[in-house]
């Protein structure tokens, strides 16, 4: 079979090469971490509470048990209960700002010693990624002889690595995007609403859908005679399904939230929103992990006033831009790809670990460049898969170029998103 890479991109980008350079990452980056988790207690080489960041869903799962709902945004009784429940813990805390439903979800964990809850939850982190990126991968027929340059590239992915080594939540928010396009590509919208509607654990990754949800409500593009699934989600009916079960899938977790604890926590986490701007240095103590535009203006401008003028005009811009995709008759994977990519771009609050959600997105585009002759799309897809992990220099660069790469493969991808290619690339 010939190298699907081969005429896209410059010789030196070939998929042999992809290959090699995705074993040789994930061999180091997994040797890695063993080495650095591979010490006796909670602690890793570091000093660092292994799985830290699910030390907060392990509390907030013990809250859930003890029906303390008052203590859902009540940061020094949380850390307290932490240190009660894993000792080792002792001076890690963390601000409530989860719906108050988000504890809900770990109440079974939190009946387990916290070693076991934390090994669970990571490898049912990884089998989520890997179950959506598999389903993602069959979807892309022209990627199909490549499964194993996919699966050693998922597995060196950066948001992945993060993913796990974090103990982080991401991959929920991954499984309700990836079921929102198969809802879609079913023409089952109510569904795809109801998956879309999950992100309200962390709604800042459903600015970029509900914008153009409620765009295609109110402007939607005129329907294609004959047009197959792949124009799914592009009338004002379907969009209309989508909205209603978006509504409904938020308003039953809060039901679920109020029947559980009352309506107290609610109340409290509608003023712990209220108040999250002021809390942005305990939210984002590492500024450098951070990977949408408001992270890259802030990291770039020493003055908060313009960095904030100029991430709500690049937001504003990239949403629209998004809206605009989806309204064009393009396959819709395609058109998700770019609103994934929106997301990503436009999220106020976007750390390493939520760049999961894009392995669909990536996966997408690879397929699409196996059969359009784009090399600067395959050089600016290498690069954002490989710049999340030089982050780190932007502590002394101050510039995110993962953001900047990020979002030249928004706007090149996105002019190709032209009307012929309904008939070229079919969304099978």
């Amino acid at each position: 079979m010939s190298d699907p890479i081969k005429s896209t991109a410059p010789s030196w980008l070939t998929t042999p090469r992809i290959r090699r350079q995705s074993l040789l990452l994930a061999i180091a980056l997994w040797l890695g971490y063993a080495a650095i988790i591979a010490t006796p207690g909670s602690r890793d080489r570091f000093g660092h509470l292994k799985g830290a960041d699910f030390l907060h869903a392990y509390v907030l799962g013990t809250l859930a048990l003890e029906h303390r709902g008052e203590a859902l945004y009540d940061a020094s009784a949380q850390r307290e209960l932490g240190e009660q429940r894993v000792p080792a813990s002792a001076g890690d805390y963390f601000l409530p700002v989860y719906a108050p439903q988000y504890s809900l979800i770990w109440a079974p964990l939190a009946q387990l010693p916290y070693p076991w809850a934390a090994a669970i939850w990571i490898a049912l982190s990884a089998a989520i990624y890997a179950a959506c990126c598999y389903a993602v991968w069959q979807t892309c027929p022209n990627l199909h002889a490549q499964g194993t340059t996919v699966a050693l590239a998922a597995a060196a992915f950066p948001g992945f690595f993060a993913l796990l080594t974090f103990g982080q939540n991401s991959a929920l928010a991954l499984a309700a995007l990836t079921a929102t396009y198969f809802a879609l590509r079913a023409r089952r919208d109510v569904l795809a609403g109801l998956c879309l509607g999950l992100l309200a654990y962390k709604p800042q990754l459903a600015l970029v859908p509900a914008c153009v949800f409620a765009a295609a409500c109110l402007w939607p593009r005129k329907p294609v005679p004959d047009a197959d699934s792949q124009l799914a989600g592009a009338t004002r009916r379907s969009a209309s399904k989508v909205v209603a079960g978006a509504i409904i899938s938020v308003l039953a977790q809060f039901a679920a939230a109020w029947a559980w604890y009352g309506p107290g926590p609610l109340a409290s986490y509608a003023r712990a929103l209220t108040h999250i701007g002021t809390a942005a240095s305990i939210l984002e103590p590492r500024p450098y992990l951070m990977h949408s535009l408001r992270a890259f203006w802030n990291l770039l401008l020493p003055w908060p006033v313009a960095a904030f003028v100029l991430y709500i005009l690049t937001a504003l811009a990239t949403t629209l831009l998004a809206i605009a995709c989806w309204r064009k008759a393009a396959p819709l994977a395609h058109r998700f790809s770019i609103m994934l990519l929106a997301t990503v771009l436009v999220a106020p609050h976007l750390t390493v670990y939520d760049l999961v959600i894009l392995a669909p997105a990536f996966l997408w585009i690879a397929d699409w460049l196996t059969t359009y002759p784009a090399p600067r799309i395959a050089w600016l897809l290498y690069l954002s898969f490989l710049l999340p992990f030089a982050g780190p220099l932007a502590r002394w660069t101050h510039l995110q170029l993962s953001v900047v790469c990020l979002a030249i493969l928004t706007i090149t991808f996105a002019a190709q998103l032209t009307s012929d290619q309904v008939s070229l690339t079919p969304d099978t």
